[in-house]
């Protein structure tokens, strides 16, 4: 019988809610070094406040279609990339579509938080730049290999909790009133607007596609929802060297919710809830730093013509607080940049080796290939090697650029966020029991999300192509 069934525990309540915001905020820090910390003073440079209601907009539409995807994670208690898998038509195409882009990505995203630390590096300790960027690939790939960053993650987290404080009371120093903000808000795009500049922004802002995807990952690992029986060992996240007898979250089947208590589903509401409590904290976050940092990168880094690329990126980022507090400002946002790449490339590394290693199962199980080859962990130490290895490592060498590479990586997110959007908004709407579909309105919103990157993507690809 469905009650003698715990497939959702509880939900917690008072102030135990706020124990459970966490991966959310992590899912915010672990993208703060791209489209907010790097991206977002180079746009105010550029542009300076006409931009504001582009990143407004976008910030909302991403928090919605994270909050769509937290929904099936929470009621499903598999991943995105699971329920991709089951889209009709041919076997796995949504699952080529979702890796085959995300390989490129994860390539170029890597090489350039590679470069963007090594650039924060050498500020500190003298060295060749390219050297230096190898060196920290290097370790990065070592403590996400043996599963050891957990005290990168903290230091990074208290780290992003200064900076944004700090970049806060700043923008507050400089803010240039009301007036210039407000100018922002007119939904129209400047003259000499540069959609390869804009289009890696929004892309990353807040998490990009791969990001969005990851989110369904850390809910499920957590245990939200009916999340909580897929969970079959409790494993460190980003630690790949589980127990052989262990099944890693990402192989892990779906639950079957179809016959759940009436109890249940009030405590799957319950989980929704707090998903959303957490998604939108996340957001609010974002949306704040933001608009701090775009005030910053207008007021001190645009009359000053800076802009954040090559091997000066941080050192152009320091002028955000050495212009204010002095060298100690500037110092704290050197090291804060630091540990924000660092806790960036590490995410990253952890994110994209669970969901290219899930969706390599799926593949290749589809061509009948089993076995105990075929298995997350080899898949794993396969990209985590290879594609995020030896490769980047290749390019820091060869071409020490990193803003370039990252809105190459960036361009790739804002084009592929549409496909995420629509595959997820399918799944809520024909996947998911009655009663937790979307209402009208979200599906709505949904859509819109889809056709707000369908139209930055298509003018981007329009202006490249016959302009």
């Amino acid at each position: 019988m469905a009650e003698e069934r715990e497939i959702v525990p509880p939900a917690p309540q008072g102030r135990e809610i706020a124990k459970w915001v966490g991966p959310g905020i992590i899912w915010m820090i672990s993208a703060i070094a791209t489209g907010e910390l790097l991206f977002t003073p180079r746009i105010a440079s550029l542009y300076g406040y006409a931009v504001l209601w582009t990143m407004i907009l976008a910030i909302f539409l991403k928090a919605l279609l994270a909050r769509e995807i937290g929904r099936y994670a929470v009621v499903t208690g598999g991943s995105l990339l699971q329920g991709i898998r089951t889209l009709p038509g041919p076997r796995n195409w949504g699952v080529w579509l979702i890796v085959l882009p995300q390989i490129f990505v994860a390539v170029t995203t890597i090489v350039g938080m590679a470069g963007a630390a090594s650039s924060a590096l050498i500020l500190a300790v003298p060295g060749d730049f390219r050297v230096w960027g190898l060196i920290f690939l290097a370790i990065s790939l070592a403590l996400v290999f043996f599963g050891k960053y957990q005290g990168v993650e903290w230091a990074s987290i208290v780290m992003a909790l200064v900076i944004i404080v700090a970049l806060i009371i700043t923008a507050g120093v400089v803010f240039p009133g009301v007036e210039p903000l407000a100018a922002g808000l007119v939904p129209a795009l400047p003259p000499d607007a540069d959609f390869t500049e804009l289009l890696p922004w929004i892309g990353f802002m807040m998490s990009g596609a791969a990001g969005l995807i990851w989110y369904s990952y850390w809910l499920t690992a957590r245990g939200y929802g009916s999340a909580h029986s897929t969970v079959k060992v409790q494993e460190k996240r980003g630690a790949l060297a589980e127990p052989e007898e262990a099944v890693p979250i990402e192989e892990a089947e779906a639950v079957d919710i179809s016959d759940l208590s009436r109890e249940q589903h009030d405590r799957l509401r319950a989980w929704i809830r707090i998903m959303t409590i957490s998604t939108v904290t996340a957001a609010s976050i974002v949306l704040v730093l933001l608009v701090a940092l775009l005030i910053l990168g207008t007021e001190l880094l645009r009359p000053a013509g800076l802009l954040p690329e090559g091997p000066e990126v941080t050192a152009v980022l320091s002028v955000l607080l050495g212009d204010v507090w002095g060298a100690p400002g500037a110092w704290l946002m050197i090291l804060a940049a630091f540990f924000a790449f660092w806790s960036t490339i590490v995410a990253n590394l952890d994110g994209w080796t669970r969901m290219l290693g899930q969706g390599t199962i799926f593949i290749l199980r589809q061509f009948g290939v089993a076995g105990r080859a075929v298995t997350m962990h080899f898949y794993r130490y396969a990209y985590l090697l290879g594609l995020m290895g030896v490769i980047p490592a290749i390019f820091i060498w060869i071409r020490p650029e990193p803003v370039q590479f990252l809105i190459v990586a960036g361009i790739v997110e804002a084009i592929h966020i549409p496909v995420v959007a629509c595959a997820t908004l399918y799944l809520n709407l024909r996947m998911l029991p009655d009663e937790f579909r979307p209402a009208w309105y979200t599906t709505v919103l949904t859509f819109a999300v889809a056709l707000f990157f369908i139209i930055f993507a298509g003018y981007y690809i329009y202006a490249e192509v016959f302009v």
